[in-house]
């Protein structure tokens, strides 16, 4: 297993990809206020099965020993339960959706009633060429385990300011609930796009997203594949195909506010086309995964900054 730990990095060149314009441009990552990590360490797998193509993982509130997962595209609107070290908790449909192509999920507060609820999101779009796009916001269950059932589903339909996107990164604020999804970009000398729902629609009222800024991974693959807000609201996880970043987020910031900001540059493992982070309950913790048959789990063990 082959790891990168690079916290106390204070510069990143990256090539400019202009000729004849003088010296690559520096990206700078921060070298204080940043957690305190160990190395990468695998802490279990996947269950062989149908979860062959991890896009998405957040962990659970009602049951912090929990991860929620879901397939790439392909699959169709279900999502899986397992124990942090990728033994079976549960399988789950969602009623009344569909899965054109789901490429994250992210926890945060219910839009009524109250409580934890997670969000599917089916932001995917390789080819750019989708008219709208879609969350499905589900109650985390109350008890897992057993026979394989389905549960019920808001949806929220989205559409962009500037046409269509291909995006596999949704944040939801823990406190305000405001989505934020970050784009993926095809080129890599292109920035990635910010986007924010501050305020969710009325029920049955589609949404569009706010053009919130732009973003670049200061090393490594450029493509942001998954990310993970803090449930205290002190931080957000962003991942690429090769490296981890985390943004310090301050209780008055919105999340794009707080990608806005230097990073750290966090511990990684080398997965195969890792997608999946999310923070563990209860500490500084987060988990990775990569896609596949029986794909690895990947922890990293941090104190905070």
């Amino acid at each position: 297993m082959r790891w990168l730990r690079r916290t106390g990095v204070a510069l990143a060149l990256l090539a400019s990809g202009c000729q004849g314009s003088g010296p690559p441009a520096a990206v700078a990552v921060r070298t204080s206020g940043c957690p305190r990590c160990g190395g990468v360490t695998r802490v279990g797998a996947l269950p062989k099965g149908d979860l062959d193509e991890c896009s998405g993982v957040v962990a659970g509130a009602a049951h912090a020993d929990a991860l929620y997962l879901h397939n790439d595209s392909g699959d169709g609107p279900r999502f899986f339960a397992l124990g942090l070290d990728g033994a079976p908790r549960g399988e789950l449909d969602v009623a009344g959706a569909t899965a054109v192509d789901w490429e994250g999920v992210a926890r945060g507060p219910c839009g009524a009633g109250g409580g934890s609820c997670l969000f599917f999101a089916d932001i995917g779009d390789n080819d750019r060429e989708r008219d709208g796009y879609a969350l499905y916001e589900v109650r985390e269950p109350d008890a897992l385990g057993g026979a394989r059932r389905a549960l019920s589903a808001e949806v929220i339909s989205l559409a962009y300011p500037d046409g269509s996107n291909n995006a596999e990164t949704l944040l939801v604020h823990p406190v305000t609930g405001a989505f934020t999804v970050v784009t993926k970009v095809k080129k890599n000398k292109d920035s990635a796009r910010i986007y924010e729902l501050s305020a969710r629609p009325a029920a049955g009222q589609p949404a569009t997203f706010a053009a919130a800024g732009s973003i670049k991974a200061p090393v490594g693959k450029p493509q942001f594949t998954g990310g993970d807000v803090r449930p205290d609201g002190a931080g957000v996880l962003l991942r690429t195909y090769s490296h981890v970043f985390f943004y310090p987020m301050a209780p008055e910031q919105t999340v794009a506010q707080a990608l806005a900001g230097l990073p750290c540059e966090m511990p990684a493992a080398d997965e195969d086309q890792g997608e999946a982070i999310a923070w563990v309950p209860g500490g500084w913790d987060y988990v990775t995964i990569g896609e596949g048959d029986e794909a690895p789990i990947h922890r990293v063990s941090c104190q905070a900054p």
